[in-house]
């Protein structure tokens, strides 16, 4: 994340007013506006490279590549290269990741680069690094065929709060049953903190296991620890396994059996939530999926007849109530559609949905044309990365969200 100079925030952001930490970097003087553009601060991965951008126009020194090399110094003392990422913007990869949760302050010495007064030859700033951790959740519980429940996968969901692809999760994370090592094989969704794992090779045979699902996460920089045991049941024990809740998008919840259900029967009375009209059912393989038609909050009740079918025509030959809790949709705000503001004399209106806000910062930042080129590298058209480099602050509000009528924005 790059923090800018007075007048150099971020394209157009809609964000929540930040926590404040105990322990805060260095904020540098107001001094350096006329030399530095624009600098990384906040909280950022640990993969991040350190960003510096200088002012347009100024009259640089030796820019030669061994020359830059001495120009960043962190505390902690960390190796790494430099190289001009554009025409005014340095950029320090560290050789090894940096440390999790970490206060790193930076020395800039811009007195090699340009002439300066002798107490602005030092620029010093400062960001922190995310504190790395695992959680693990079980998603799902697949036969390897319909036909033959003995073979199972199970599916878990492992969330890391900063970027951790690669051999060092698939190290940090290991699954056993009854003592039995079960291979792994991994998934990573881009941005690095959400990943599949698929345990493969799971027994279900006469009598109920155990899998057990254990990290460690040192390998990746963290320090939490922890076990997840999940029972896999016996053969012929046709049952409910585990729910789970979904509020974000569209509101559901998931309700996952031991066998694959029979996806043609027809569920209507079957299945639903009491006291809630009009829910909807659906199958997809060992899950029930139950989509209430109106907004819920809090503890609910599912019910589950005795008649549903498993793909072999099994009952499972008694009722069911099932305890959901719907939580209250988080604080958040969002734009409308995925197109792209352009200028116009008219003027123009800026959808957004906000949930459980009473106000948004509303800040606006002008991408100048010559820059266009340079947003687009790391950028599609509506995207949000490095902005601060290639704009300037043009409005900044705080817009309030209370309606009169009473309603709240989490309804």
């Amino acid at each position: 994340m790059l923090r800018t100079a007075p007048l150099l925030p971020a394209f157009i952001l809609l964000c929540l007013l930040g926590c404040t930490r105990d322990r805060s970097p260095q904020r540098p003087s107001g001094a350096f506006v006329p030399y530095i553009q624009a600098f990384t601060s906040g909280h950022v991965s640990a993969r991040a490279p350190v960003r510096v951008r200088l002012a347009e126009g100024l009259v640089l020194k030796d820019t030669a590549q061994a020359a830059l090399q001495a120009i960043f110094a962190l505390d902690p003392s960390t190796e790494g290269t430099v190289r001009w990422e554009d025409a005014n913007t340095l950029s320090f990869q560290p050789k090894e990741r940096l440390r999790q949760g970490q206060v790193y302050q930076v020395t800039f010495r811009l007195g090699r680069l340009v002439d300066v007064p002798k107490e602005l030859a030092e620029f010093k700033f400062g960001f922190s690094t995310v504190e790395q951790a695992i959680e693990v959740q079980v998603s799902d519980l697949q036969p390897h065929s319909p036909a033959d429940l003995q073979w199972q996968r199970v599916v878990v969901s492992v969330f890391t709060s900063d970027d951790a692809n690669g051999p060092d999760l698939a190290g940090s994370v290991a699954a056993t049953q009854e003592g039995r090592n079960l291979k792994l094989s991994w998934e990573h969704e881009p941005g690095g903190t959400l990943h599949r794992a698929v345990a493969d090779s799971v027994r279900r045979g006469s009598t109920a296991s155990l899998v057990e699902f254990k990290w460690d996460a040192r390998k990746i920089g963290g320090k939490d620890q922890g076990t997840l045991t999940f029972e896999v049941p016996a053969i012929g024990a046709f049952g409910l396994v585990r729910t789970e809740t979904f509020t974000d998008g569209e509101q559901y919840a998931t309700l996952l059996f031991s066998d694959p259900l029979d996806p043609a029967q027809d569920l209507d009375g079957l299945a639903g939530i009491r006291g809630v009209e009009n829910v909807r059912a659906a199958v997809s393989g060992n899950k029930l999926l139950l989509y209430p038609t109106e907004r819920l909050t809090g503890d609910q009740a599912a019910f589950i007849a005795a008649g549903l079918k498993n793909t072999a025509g099994h009952a499972m030959g008694k009722d069911l109530n099932v305890d959901l809790r719907f939580e209250e949709v988080k604080p958040n705000v969002r734009t409308v559609g995925n197109g792209t503001i352009l200028p116009s004399t008219d003027g123009l209106l800026f959808p957004f949905e906000a949930v459980n806000l009473h106000a948004v910062d509303v800040r606006v930042v002008k991408i100048y044309a010559d820059n266009v080129p340079q947003f687009l590298q790391v950028n599609e058209l509506g995207g949000g990365d490095n902005l601060t480099l290639v704009g300037r602050l043009m409005l900044k509000r705080t817009v309030a969200l209370e309606r009169k009528d009473g309603i709240r924005t989490g309804e």
